[in-house]
């Protein structure tokens, strides 16, 4: 046992360094999102400026500029849209809330003539379209206060982006060349994704649009972004436009909906994505779940959108130490 005794106070030690380090993660959360979010959206962004600079001949300085053009008129865009879109949801909302309390009863009454006695809802407790939207604008001053740290991590994210952003040939500085080595992969994952849900949300727009579901580019728009969590996204993704085609058009529609969004995915994961990527970024379901489980206790809602990246550039990191402990030891 005592020669055992060394062993068990280095795994000691190494839980109680991992307990200090989480611990300091979520005492500093809000200031690491913020510097997290920044980087990311650095690496979403460095491909543009890179481009403009090798296909145009642009100097550093011109590419950035029409980078944050390019970012300003996309903002402008995708507010003026939710606009609209929350405009028509507003209208339609009385119409989902009367058709769910029709779907309700039926599906009440189909299980009391069985002898199953459903779940009762009071709808005078439930939140009214009236009360979502009442909700909604109560709401409206929290996600204005949002809109300092936007700020913040745009112009952190310029200040990284002319970090990393340099002429072919050139020297770069230490922070640079670790930026884009540790970045390399959610690089790759970021290029990869973005492609393959692009391709996805094409075709499901074309199967709402053909099904005839209410906001089909809403729906699409919301799945490009949650392409980016791997096995999970698509499924939370499905169900808004499946649950809108059963309170619109019935069952048999909304099951037509899903089997058309699971053909499409199938589609694009076993045919379009090998053709696009010669190696595969292969990242399982129960990494994806822990990543998810894990940096979203330490960093909130925030750390649900990092989980995959943070977990690349961690792997990198430790393979990078342990090939350096192997030739240090040889």
């Amino acid at each position: 046992m005592r020669g055992d005794d060394p062993l068990i106070v280095r795994d000691l030690r190494i839980a109680a360094y991992l307990a200090i380090v989480c611990w300091g993660i979520m005492a500093a959360s809000h200031i690491l999102a913020v510097v997290l979010l920044s980087l990311l959206l650095a690496y979403i962004l460095l491909p543009l400026p890179k481009w403009l600079m090798h296909r145009y001949h642009m100097g550093k300085n011109a590419a950035i500029v029409w980078t944050v053009v390019f970012m300003a008129v996309t903002y402008l865009f995708i507010a003026l849209a939710l606009v609209g879109v929350g405009l028509r949801l507003h209208d339609r909302l009385p119409i989902y809330e009367q058709n769910f309390r029709i779907m309700y009863g039926k599906i009440a009454s189909t299980l009391s003539s069985y002898g199953i006695e459903s779940v009762r809802i009071s709808f005078e407790k439930m939140s009214s379209s009236e009360d979502i939207v009442a909700y909604g604008r109560s709401m409206l001053p929290v996600v204005i206060g949002l809109l300092s740290d936007r700020i913040l991590i745009f112009l952190l994210s310029l200040l990284l982006l002319l970090e990393m952003v340099n002429p072919e040939g050139a020297r770069t500085g230490p922070l640079a060349r670790n930026l884009a080595h540790y970045g390399k992969d959610v690089q790759s994952f970021i290029n990869v994704t973005a492609k393959t849900g692009a391709i996805n949300a094409l075709a499901n727009l074309t199967v709402l649009l053909a099904l005839r579901v209410d906001f089909p580019v809403l729906w699409c728009v919301l799945y490009f972004w949650l392409h980016f969590l791997p096995n999970i996204g698509f499924v939370i993704a499905m169900v808004p436009p499946v649950f809108v085609a059963l309170l619109m058009m019935g069952w048999k529609r909304a099951l037509l909906v899903a089997v058309g969004l699971i053909v499409t995915q199938m589609i694009v994961d076993y045919w379009v994505t090998p053709l696009m990527v010669k190696k595969e970024l292969h990242i399982s379901f129960l990494q994806v779940t822990l990543a998810l489980l894990i940096w979203g206790f330490l960093l909130g809602p925030v750390g649900v959108v990092l989980a995959v990246p943070l977990s690349m550039a961690i792997a990198r990191l430790v393979e990078d130490r342990a090939a350096k402990a192997r030739e240090a030891s040889t």
